[in-house]
């Protein structure tokens, strides 16, 4: 359970990252997110998945299968913001209307992280 708490606050925070790189415009000192300083958001997700592969196990137990159920959707959604916030970093004309779903998809991860939270009490 500490494990699955502490995956879920990784990707949380690591979202909350990426969410002040997509609301600067994936500039920080006057310079530009690198596609390798992205790669610690795609490292989050496979973090992610992996501990999803280790709580398979929570999978077949009654009393935990919510918790596990609650870290897929966590982990589905990360791996959703983190694909579509690289998607707007890497666009040449970033579409002003495009911020606002990705902060939607950001406050998906925290509900989602929350959930996992709420399933382990």
């Amino acid at each position: 359970e500490r494990e699955m708490l502490a995956s879920g606050s990784l990707l949380e925070e690591l979202s909350a990252k990426l969410a002040d790189y997509c609301q600067s415009g994936f500039k920080t000192d006057d310079r530009t997110i690198s596609s390798e300083e992205m790669g610690e958001f795609y490292y989050g997700s496979q973090k992610g998945h992996a501990f999803e592969s280790i709580a398979k196990q929570y999978a077949d137990d009654p009393k935990r299968r919510e918790s596990y159920d609650a870290f897929i959707k966590l982990v589905d959604a990360y791996d959703a913001f983190v694909g579509d916030a690289d998607k707007y970093r890497l666009s040449s004309a970033r579409d002003p209307n495009a911020l606002p779903s990705l902060m939607k998809e950001r406050d998906a991860v925290a509900f989602a992280a929350e959930s996992v939270r709420a399933a382990l009490r």
